[in-house]
């Protein structure tokens, strides 16, 4: 299977931004991985909350750096296509602890990474002026380690941790874009909203391609409704990881109430990820 540089990873990831709009999937291993890639996708994201879980510790940057890009960097190494990853809030409060995040995701293959702006030591947002200089410091990281097409996806949480209407939240949301545009992400992240008034005005205030959330609650507009609202990038999140453990927890309720219950599929599953594993060898 050939595979691309690093380099030649990060321009494809990052061209993907510049028109149009994409799925991007988020897989939690390196089955759920070669799956979305065997699937078409161009790109495939990591899901912290997935990841975290999957390896039993809560969401939250409990997991650790460390553990976070070991997972990550196993999937970048086994896809033959740009791979990024979610790491939180970049494990730490400090701009070097970001740049030291985004650092360890280069050296791991990584062409991208999302970076959040809720303080996760206090469940509030940093301050403007703090978490422009957190995504500054990654930006300038990423630059001097010679990947200047690497995709700092700056996530906002307005809407989950901040104060106000939702019309405040918005226009919090496109303030806090903008600026983090001008310190160097190449996309802004606004999970939350699903309604088309919101997303379109984000879209329209924000210089920058918008990613919005499509993996859990309510369901998104058609994506290509969501291409002419302005939106370049629409991610699953943790929506897969938890359908997948949602539909194991029925089955073992119904192994419990029934004494058994037959596994549809599950043997040409075997066959079939034995065979991906094989094929997307690290």
């Amino acid at each position: 299977m050939k595979q691309l540089s690093i380099e030649e990873k990060a321009a494809r990831f990052s061209q993907m931004h510049d028109a149009g709009c994409f799925i991007l999937p988020n897989a939690w291993d390196a089955p759920s991985a070669v799956l979305a890639c065997e699937a078409g996708f161009g790109a495939v994201a990591t899901t912290s909350a997935g990841v975290a879980l999957a390896h039993g510790f809560p969401d939250g940057e409990r997991i650790g750096r460390t553990r976070m890009l070991a997972v990550a960097g196993s999937i970048a190494r086994r896809l033959p296509v740009p791979v990024t990853a979610d790491l939180e809030a970049g494990y730490g409060p400090a701009p070097e602890d970001v740049a030291a995040s985004i650092r360890g995701a280069i050296d791991a293959g990584l062409v991208g990474c999302n970076i959040e702006d809720t303080d996760p030591r206090k469940g509030a947002l940093f301050e403007l002026e703090s978490a422009v200089a957190r995504l500054r410091a990654g930006a300038r990281a990423a630059r001097d380690a010679g990947l200047a097409n690497f995709v700092l996806n700056a996530r906002i949480d307005t809407f989950f941790v901040g104060t106000g209407s939702p019309e405040e939240r918005a226009a919090e949301a496109i303030r806090r874009g903008n600026a983090y545009l001008e310190a160097g992400a190449r996309c802004v992240f606004v999970p939350g909203p699903v309604d088309t008034a919101t997303i379109g005005a984000l879209a329209k205030g924000i210089h920058g391609p918008l990613n919005v959330w499509g993996g859990v609650g309510d369901r998104l507009a058609p994506l290509e409704e969501l291409r002419a609202l302005g939106v370049r990038r629409v991610s699953l999140g943790a929506g897969p990881m938890l359908a997948t453990y949602a539909f194991a927890k029925q089955l073992f309720e119904r192994a419990t109430s029934e004494r058994g219950v037959a596994f549809d599929g599950a043997g040409s599953m075997f066959g079939e990820l034995t065979g991906l594993m094989q094929k997307y060898h690290e």
